[in-house]
């Protein structure tokens, strides 16, 4: 990985990584490469396959550095997608220097392509689906480890509470606060795929504190919602 870890820091270099905005997600890539090796290691993948989900891992954001450069944002809607831009850049300047095969090329670029989608492209092959899979519950768990802050005059809707009770994923159109934006972060449960990330979610106890920051802010009760929610995780492992 050395050689494709050198390949992917020479291009954040011809970008400002004096910019915390930047700089936090060329952290953010190594610590999604990293899940995804844990992920990969949980379900007995081989050395090689590892390899394949290390370089997807590691470049799933690689259009972040551009989207912030250009729009000093990371919000698609107001830039661009970054899982398309990143699959076109990634094709165009970096994937034949990855040391893939052309199967492997394709695994890598369908999962930097979908990380960022509400649910995974059709006519995926079982292999691209399982990476793209790990590259999205890796992304998603680096995301939802991050603490957070809200502001002290969001509301708690009720239809949000709801949408979790009812084990839904919320949608960027009911998204208006920073409140509204942790109860997205806390649906991503019900978008996970493997045991490991229930598992860590579980023993770090995530969900748990996202909701005391929530009844906090809010003055809220929602212990019938974390219960619900870890009631939840815990019957989604196989065993």
């Amino acid at each position: 990985m050395k050689d494709v870890m050198k390949i992917f820091n020479d291009y954040a270099k011809e970008y400002d990584l004096k910019c915390k905005d930047i700089m936090r997600k060329f952290h953010h890539s190594y610590r999604v490469m990293e899940f995804a090796q844990n992920i990969a290691n949980s379900i007995n993948m081989t050395e090689r396959e590892v390899y394949v989900v290390s370089v997807a891992g590691l470049f799933h954001d690689i259009a972040r550095f551009e989207q912030w450069t250009q729009y000093e944002t990371y919000i698609d809607s107001r830039s661009f997608d970054h899982g398309d831009m990143g699959y076109s850049i990634l094709k165009e300047k970096f994937i034949d220097k990855l040391n893939l095969n052309e199967e492997e090329k394709e695994i890598v670029l369908k999962a930097v392509k979908n990380h960022n989608k509400y649910k995974v492209e059709e006519g995926l092959t079982k292999n691209e689906l399982i990476v793209a899979n790990i590259i999205r519950d890796a992304d998603k768990l680096d995301i939802m480890k991050e603490q957070g802050f809200l502001n002290k005059e969001d509301e708690v809707k009720d239809e949000l509470v709801n949408t979790l009770m009812e084990h839904k994923m919320v949608s960027n159109d009911l998204v208006t606060t920073e409140m509204d934006s942790l109860f997205r972060l806390i649906a991503f449960i019900f978008d996970l795929n493997f045991d490991y990330s229930y598992k860590y979610l579980l023993h770090k106890q995530i969900i748990e504190n996202k909701i005391n920051i929530i009844e906090i802010y809010g003055n809220v009760d929602l212990k019938e919602l974390q219960n619900n929610l870890i009631s939840y995780m815990k019957g989604r492992l196989s065993c």
